[in-house]
């Protein structure tokens, strides 16, 4: 493993999703050398790997909506114009403290299965989930027509599909195929769906067969189709789509020295810092609402309060004296007034 021992970066951002590009734009357009470390070999994250083909309509300025490799694409451009530096199929290992310090920052290592980066913080931004969720009964009959993300349309086109999972992401992917004229199979373990009710609305207006209280028990190759048995009811189709959500990130976290929540996230203050000085999370990675948009707002967040503390070093601290007085003062008016109710 190489080590960058002659320079160093002022923040060094893990994933290149939406939380980890809206940092990078932040910190960059405020002066600070910005690098991003990417696992996959392009950024973008989940709107890139899952959505890549699907038209998000959520997302405020884009009344037509934008797929996801549009989208990750613009963000990827925009950060590259602000000379954020990339990294890309590195897979982050831990996060050392080191003797060195620039600038009256004691310096971190991020290491890597690559290489190793000196910087003077850290933000985290990698989602909380990293790999999706396998079927193994679908594994076993080695085909390259079992997908765990969404295919490109020419995969599917006119095609039977037969998609495992009740989510948002599982519905989408329903309704892409059959609006690319393309029969549907939404085979769903639970008696109602995660996923928004009106998806499911315009999947069965559409001609989808909905089968709830349902999951693949076995799986087989029958004229060139995939055979799936339901527990009694055999489906064929061309082409299997999982989405049966993502296996959790808490093994990398947990090698990284900071606390971790009951559902294996990140914690986070209000500043998004960590338990961890100087390490700061954003988006999926701690994360209660999952939302593109979410995930912008945090990564701006989390990357003024490392500027503030790179700009001003006892910021943060006094900001934290000052919250904490605050909430002593809250508790003693609270303790006062319940004393007097219980007087009455």
């Amino acid at each position: 493993m190489k080590t960058e021992k002659s320079d160093f970066w002022d923040v060094v951002i893990l994933g290149a999703g939406p939380a980890g590009l809206s940092a990078a734009l932040t910190t960059a357009h405020r002066g600070l050398k910005t690098l991003i470390i990417e696992a996959k070999e392009h950024a973008g994250g989940q709107p890139s790997f899952l959505y890549s083909e699907k038209r998000i309509i959520d997302i405020p300025g884009f009344p037509d909506g934008i797929t996801g490799a549009d989208l990750s694409d613009r963000v990827y451009r925009q950060a590259l114009n602000a000379e954020v530096e990339f990294r890309f199929n590195e897979e982050l290992v831990q996060i050392d403290d080191t003797d060195k310090v620039e600038k009256d920052d004691s310096l971190f290592c991020v290491i890597t299965d690559k290489a190793g980066y000196h910087c003077r913080k850290v933000i985290i931004a990698v989602g909380l989930l990293h790999y999706p969720r396998k079927l193994p009964l679908l594994d076993a009959l080695k085909s390259d027509q079992v997908f765990y993300k969404i295919p490109k349309i020419s995969d599917y086109s006119g095609k039977r599909v037969a998609i495992t999972g009740g989510g948002d992401s599982a519905l989408d992917a329903a309704v892409m195929v059959l609006e690319r004229h393309g029969a549907v199979d939404l085979i769903i373990r639970e008696d109602i769906p995660a996923g928004k009710e009106d998806t499911l609305k315009r999947i069965k207006e559409c001609g989808g067969d909905v089968h709830t209280s349902s999951e693949i028990v076995s799986a087989a190759f029958s004229d060139n189709l995939f055979a799936l048995d339901l527990g009694g009811d055999i489906i064929h189709c061309d082409i299997v789509i999982v989405q049966i959500g993502f296996l959790s990130a808490k093994d990398t976290f947990k090698k990284l020295n900071i606390k971790l929540k009951d559902d294996s996230s990140v914690a986070v203050d209000s500043y998004f810092e960590t338990s961890r000085e100087g390490v700061f999370a954003a988006g999926d990675v701690h994360g209660d609402i999952e939302l593109i948009t979410v995930a912008w707002a945090e990564g701006i967040q989390a990357a003024i309060y490392a500027f503030k503390e790179i700009s001003s070093p006892y910021w943060l601290n006094e900001r934290r004296l000052k919250d904490r007085k605050m909430s002593l003062i809250s508790e003693k008016i609270i303790a006062a007034a319940s004393g007097n109710m219980n007087l009455k």
